[in-house]
């Protein structure tokens, strides 16, 4: 079993793929291809640690001038001891020419994201145990062949894990990942800014009472884009998630998008429209990648021109997917206000229409609807609000 973790377009506009190959074996490894602008294959890599399992995740490697190609992750070997984070560096013809392990913890250390500096080196972030119970984020300054120049662990509260970092433009670093609130025994994003010898600045935990995961994080001229996942309002599944923050990692605005609360984000990065692009998965049956497009503001167009999921207030319907008898849930309107709800089919007709009252849950009769993906639009006076829905005969 194979799988795509990162992909990056080169100056000749072709691309460098690494992949996990074998992922259902006892020892995966790093699949690195080179593509031309056409897809087709000008040479693969099969590339391993040591003897043992090669491990990567989603931001597992980056490049310095298309001269060297960095790739981290966790290495287990075998005999099976501890897992340890490793460094592979390749050249742009795929011959390796650096191999490291970073073996600093006798329980385990995890690398889950790596990124170029801005004086060509890389910067390994992931997670260190502190015992079988806890641990730290973790952050490894190295130069291009994957030498250590320094190392760094931040403790917050019981259990931390970065599980991206990146560079930022003043020389710094900017890590995001989760820590455990051992307060409300639920995960929470956390994000850590850093100067260029990997001191914290400072740190910020969202959202304290609800349950998130951060998976990547991008940094922009006056702040920084989180993306990941957050626990759905209804069933125990997850919603892509977007926290905008300003320099200071102060919360400027946050978006939810998803359908049946099994959508999980793992991407988020700039578009040349001044939107953003976001990657992840659908845990709904059948699996499959969910790719969002957003304005510079997080809003989604859906051919209706209005913003997917990103609730004004709270706005459920479910079951989802249903037969045709939903439920829909309304609350906290602007000044409490009723609300209009209607729902397009995909030839974005409109098939039914109805007043919804505030701090009601009202019943949605769809059943003489055809099966398929229809969308609700629900309005107020100055907002709107939609969700998808699945009817299944």
């Amino acid at each position: 079993m194979e799988g795509g973790m990162y992909m990056e377009q080169l100056p000749d506009s072709g691309y460098i793929v690494n992949a996990l190959y074998d992922a259902g074996g006892p020892f995966p490894k790093s699949w690195l291809m080179r593509l031309n602008a056409q897809g087709d294959t000008l040479w693969t890599q099969l590339l391993s640690a040591g003897v043992g399992g090669t491990n990567l995740s989603s931001n597992c490697m980056a490049t310095i001038n298309n001269s060297i190609y960095g790739i981290a992750g966790y290495f287990h070997p075998q005999p099976i001891t501890h897992l340890s984070a490793y460094f592979m560096g390749c050249l742009s013809n795929g011959v390796k020419v650096a191999n490291k392990i970073y073996d600093y913890s006798p329980l385990q250390t995890e690398g889950y994201a790596i990124d170029k500096t801005l004086t060509n080196g890389f910067v390994i972030a992931g997670v260190h145990a502190t015992s079988n119970m806890t641990s730290d984020f973790y952050l490894i300054r190295t130069n291009s062949f994957g030498d250590t120049l320094w190392t760094r662990t931040y403790n917050y509260f019981a259990s931390e894990q970065a599980m991206d970092v990146k560079s930022t433009a003043d020389s710094g670093f900017i890590m995001a990942g989760f820590t455990y609130d051992n307060s409300v025994f639920a995960y929470n994003i956390y994000i850590i800014k850093t100067d260029a010898n990997g001191n914290k600045i400072w740190g910020k935990q969202y959202h304290k009472n609800v349950e998130e995961i951060a998976q990547s994080i991008l940094p922009l001229n006056d702040g920084y884009m989180v993306c990941g996942y957050t626990k759905g309002s209804i069933t125990l599944g997850y919603d892509v998630y977007l926290i905008r923050t300003d320099l200071n990692g102060d919360t400027l605005w946050t978006r939810k998008y998803g359908t049946n609360n099994n959508q999980i984000g793992y991407f988020v990065r700039n578009t040349s429209d001044g939107g953003f692009i976001i990657s992840g998965i659908t845990q709904n049956s059948p699996l499959g990648a969910y790719i969002i497009k957003t304005d510079s503001l997080g809003n989604v167009n859906n051919g209706t021109g209005i913003a997917e999921v990103n609730n004004p207030f709270a706005f459920t319907i479910y079951p989802n997917p249903s037969s045709g008898m939903f439920t829909v849930h309304l609350k906290n309107t602007p000044g409490h206000q009723p609300a209009m709800l209607h729902v397009y089919n995909v030839q974005q007709q409109l098939v039914y229409s109805a007043k919804i009252n505030n701090n009601s849950c009202t019943t949605l009769p769809l059943q003489n609807l055809p099966s398929g993906m229809y969308m609700a639009v629900l309005k107020t006076s100055n907002s709107v609000c939609t969700q998808k829905i699945i009817i299944q005969h």
